[in-house]
């Protein structure tokens, strides 16, 4: 959409005053900071039309030219496989999950140089998704971004990553899920915007898709988000991977012990040094050795190896999985 010029909604600002008696302004109604921004509807807002070409022209290079075709290839840029690329991974993301960091940079350092496009990248901003090259091969990334909410899922959010995920599989690009979820938005806010069922929508989609599916879990795992984010097996993905900063388990560290010890640690001599105590003793048995055991994660793996081991596991994986399931006459969608 253009900035201040282009609109889009069911009504026009005459009929909605005819209809309902609202007045509002075109923009207001249906402009790009209404459709992009806050609902989402369209992908991308730009300054002028020759960048609305570029844009399309750039959107459509990762797509075959139909849903049964081969993804186009494009030339691998000389310095993609290079060591200081793979290097600069190891700083990527902060060990202390108290500390934000911003996800895209660590998508464009496993990805090929200059290759990663982002879809909708002012709605929803604490999920990424993004159109990316591995050896010039055509990928989705859906990426938790920390730098937003903790990289909460919320209703918005996994309306968007479920969208990306269909397109995806519409068109046979595999799909990566770089993980670092605290978990999902619970609450008033959330029971308002229907997050039962807008989150299920997420879980839907990655249920259905049949292209290859890898998930790396960068820092935080916790509870239904990381299933929903593809960690795990419980998707049949074809291989789940974590980083040694990865820390797995059903809800957050501290507010677990908060749920289950409170009596405990509150009848201590010292409270705050007693909850202390049980917080250090869970996050020692969270780790992704510990992981592997219980949670569905096939290695441990250096963050400086993580393109190279992709590029191995696409190399592998069939571009369409079988799907082992009697006929349905049709799904039911939860939104």
């Amino acid at each position: 959409m253009l900035k201040g010029k282009a609109t889009m909604g069911l009504a026009g600002p005459a009929l909605v005053r005819a209809g309902t008696g609202e007045v509002i302004a075109s923009q207001a109604l249906g402009g790009a900071d209404a459709q992009v921004d806050r609902h989402g509807l369209a992908d991308l807002g730009v300054d002028t039309e020759p960048q609305a070409i570029d844009a399309i022209r750039s959107f459509l290079s990762y797509l075959a030219a139909n849903a049964q075709a081969a993804g186009p290839r494009a030339a691998v840029p000389p310095d993609a496989d290079s060591p200081e690329r793979a290097e600069r991974l190891l700083d990527a993301v902060p060990a202390n999950t108290r500390r934000n960091y911003d996800v895209l940079p660590l998508i464009s350092l496993i990805a090929d140089p200059e290759s990663v496009y982002e879809i909708k990248p002012t709605f929803a901003r604490n999920i990424v998704t993004a159109f990316a090259r591995l050896e010039g091969r055509p990928v989705g990334f859906i990426a938790s971004q920390a730098l937003h909410a903790g990289g909460m899922l919320d209703s918005p959010a996994c309306e968007k990553a479920a969208r990306f995920i269909a397109t995806c599989d519409a068109f046979g690009l595999p799909l990566i899920c770089l993980i670092d979820v605290p978990g999902f938005s619970i609450g008033s806010e959330a029971e308002r915007t229907t997050s039962g069922r807008r989150s299920a929508k997420l879980i839907y989609e990655l249920g259905h898709a049949t292209v290859p599916r890898i998930s790396i879990v960068l820092r935080k795992g916790y509870g239904l988000g990381y299933v929903a984010m593809g960690g795990g097996h419980s998707f049949d993905a074809d291989a789940c991977l974590a980083w040694p900063t990865a820390e797995i388990c059903a809800m957050s560290v501290e507010g677990s012990v908060d749920v289950a010890y409170r009596a405990e640690y509150e009848r201590a001599a010292d409270p705050a040094s007693r909850r202390q105590e049980l917080i250090d003793a869970i996050r020692s048995r969270i780790g992704p050795i510990h992981a592997a055991e219980g949670f569905g994660v096939d290695e441990v793996i250096a963050p400086r190896t993580t393109r190279g081991r992709l590029l191995e596991l696409l190399e592998r994986a069939p571009a369409r999985r079988d799907v082992h399931q009697p006929r349905n006459f049709r799904s039911i969608s939860p939104i």
